[in-house]
């Protein structure tokens, strides 16, 4: 009992003599966009007892501030303190931004409550500051639709309450403490490195922790330092078996002398940042690349491919190939039977000539070559085939002559033999009159076969030719849907074969032209505008004198292509809006093989034409659509 009264008298002495530490304290301010609370973990500041500080500031009503580097527009949030001479003060961290996409933009900042972190020493152990005020000056770029510019200051005082300070329990210190630690980078446990090769940033990231990344949705490396790394652009990911790892980052300007920054990892369900402050290492190298982050999965790939193919049949290129089908279709929907079996076997050619030409593209590739959708039309003998091909297509149409087909005579007396192999064939054929065009969502799945294993091909080019060839099939198990609209058979059928050798014809007029284009690839055609050749550096160095820079990806080949140009690209607006705003044309004309064309399509997730690419200034990109109207060109030059 003696021992215990001992205890007792100790703690309760040390009460009533050691100061009162027992309440945190607050002030706040606040606009109608953002808050603003300082906080600090006791109501007094002792000598030798440092003492922590917490600024929240919480934005409001859809409004977001910004982080250090606040991306490629806006203003950092900036805090300044006034302080008693013999009081100093250490940051010891804050918290980590949002990544925000707004109009092409790329932001950093923050749109819920963020957090500053400081500790307060004394220097002068002689006496204390009587009063002690405290007062943070706190600066931000608010914005929502428009962005306003604010300033607050809020004065906490120590040793007294007053109007503007208010006493809090400890639990509310710790709660907020903890609810900022939650947001601050952790600090990265390992060693970091950084290069920069070719205009890219790489940094080497060693771990023990091999599943860092795995199931991340998205991964982005924010540097301190604004105007250095293509915010817009995806970094790349590089991963080895000993839980190293690497990310590439394309640069703005090559001219880095460190690379501090934060690597932010999403996933489904937290996100979490890393502190990083790599040391400079000449040579360091990217490991080989892995699954792609903040992108759409394989599944979501497959069903673009898939659409992509459905909407093929509808572009400019192939519409001859769906006036042979529809003739083929009108002859024979009145048996189903027939039908569906020359369906099944027009699907079976399209499948396989899209598995060929996947496997072409593969082994080409293996090779080194720099090749993409519709590269066989860059071949001039296999242009001058389907010249051919096509006009004796067109005799046929007009019944000047008549060709049987020697191996469907040959498969023997099995019934619809002919028809089968005739179906098939016509499948083969009309994937290969598509290859010069490339559809909606096409763009993208295919060019998501750039960075990817070589099985991802074989699974893609299947979802595109089952799109493809499912309107065909559509129509032949369901005869019923024709046979009600069209009339009966009879002198029209003629008539309309003869109507639809037009297009055929003019498709040989064309393809006339892309050979002669070929053979011919120093011509030159007259514009409104002047379109300067595509080059690499002189595209690098109008962009960063600031310079819009619109870049057209075509192909003489590419009907979708002409048809942009006559539709959008060669009026008299467009002009005017090219005129009026400076802006540098550039033609990347890849009818021709060219390897720099090709890595040129490459570095924005493409392979395949048209590509459209706005420069309006060098802080950001912008992709058009395949398709374009002069409403959509309008609105993107013209914003």
């Amino acid at each position: 009992m003696r021992k215990l009264f001992k205890i007792f008298c100790i703690v309760f002495i040390a009460a009533l003599f050691l100061p009162k530490q027992s309440f945190a304290l607050s002030a706040k301010a606040q606009t109608d966009k953002v808050s603003v609370e300082v906080l600090s973990a006791f109501s007094t500041l002792q000598r030798n007892a440092p003492l922590d500080v917490l600024v929240r500031v919480t934005p409001q009503n859809g409004w977001h501030i910004y982080w250090d580097n606040p991306g490629d527009a806006g203003l950092p949030t900036q805090i300044s303190w006034k302080l008693p001479p013999n009081i100093q003060i250490q940051a010891l961290g804050h918290s980590a931004p949002q990544k925000y996409d707004a109009d092409g933009l790329v932001l950093y900042g923050y749109g819920q409550s963020a957090y500053w972190k400081y500790r307060l020493t004394l220097s002068d152990k002689e006496h204390l500051p009587s009063p002690q005020v405290l007062e943070a000056k706190v600066s931000w770029l608010a914005c929502r639709e428009e962005c306003v510019p604010e300033t607050v200051r809020v004065a906490l005082p120590m040793h007294e309450q007053d109007e503007a300070g208010n006493r809090h329990p400890q639990q509310y210190w710790q709660d907020e403490a903890l609810r900022a630690e939650n947001t601050f980078p952790l600090k990265w446990k390992g060693k970091s490195f950084f290069d920069v090769s070719e205009d890219k940033l790489i940094l080497r990231l060693e771990s023990q922790h091999k599943g860092l990344f795995y199931q991340a949705e998205n991964v982005w490396f924010i540097p301190n330092q604004r105007d250095k790394i293509d915010n817009v652009a995806v970094p790349k990911l590089g991963q080895d078996d000993e839980g190293n790892y690497s990310l590439e980052i394309p640069l703005l300007d090559s001219s880095v002398q460190n690379s501090d920054g934060v690597l932010l990892i999403e996933k489904a369900h937290h996100r979490r940042a890393y502190a990083l402050s790599p040391m400079y290492q000449p040579g360091v190298q990217s490991l080989p690349l892995v699954e792609k982050y903040g992108e759409v999965s394989l599944g979501w790939i497959l069903l673009m491919a898939f659409v992509g193919g459905i909407v093929l049949n509808f572009m400019p290129c192939i519409f001859p190939i769906l006036s042979i089908k529809a003739i083929a279709l009108v002859q024979g929907a009145y048996n189903k039977r027939r039908a569906r079996i020359e369906a099944i076997f027009y699907v079976l050619g399209v499948v396989v000539c899209f598995v060929i030409m996947a496997s072409l593209l593969i082994v080409l590739r293996m090779q080194g070559e720099h090749i993409g959708w519709g590269f066989q039309l860059q071949s001039p003998v296999f242009v001058a085939c389907m010249i051919v091909v096509f006009f004796v297509i067109f005799l046929m149409l007009l019944d000047l002559i008549n060709l049987k087909n020697p191996f469907a005579n040959k498969v023997g007396r099995i019934s619809f033999a002919k028809q089968k192999v005739n179906a098939f064939f016509t499948g083969l054929f009309a994937v290969l009159i598509a290859s010069p065009c490339t559809a909606p969502f096409m763009g993208i799945a295919i060019g998501y076969t750039l960075s990817k294993p070589i099985y991802v091909y074989y699974p893609i080019f299947v979802a595109l030719s089952l799109g493809y060839a499912l309107p065909f099939a559509l129509i032949a198990f369901f005869p019923r849907i024709l046979s009600r609209i069209l009339p009966k058979p009879g002198k029209w059928m003629s008539i309309l074969k003869k109507i639809f050798a037009i297009p055929v014809l003019l498709t040989c007029f064309w393809l006339a032209w892309v050979l002669w284009h070929l053979l011919n690839v120093n011509q030159t055609e007259k514009s409104e505008v002047i379109w300067q050749d595509y080059n690499a550096q002189k595209i690098t160095e109008a962009v960063q004198s600031g310079s819009p820079v619109f870049i057209d990806f075509t192909a003489k080949w590419c009907i979708t292509c002409l048809a942009n140009e006559k539709m959008a690209l060669e009026t008299k607006e467009f002009a005017d809006l090219v005129k009026a705003k400076n802006i540098q044309l550039f033609k990347a004309d890849w009818t021709s093989k060219s390897p720099e064309i090709a890595d040129a399509l490459a570095k924005f997730g493409r392979n395949s034409v048209p590509l459209y690419v706005y420069y309006p200034s060098e802080k950001h990109y912008v992709l058009l659509p395949q398709l374009l109207t002069p409403g959509i060109i309008r609105d993107a030059l013209q914003p």
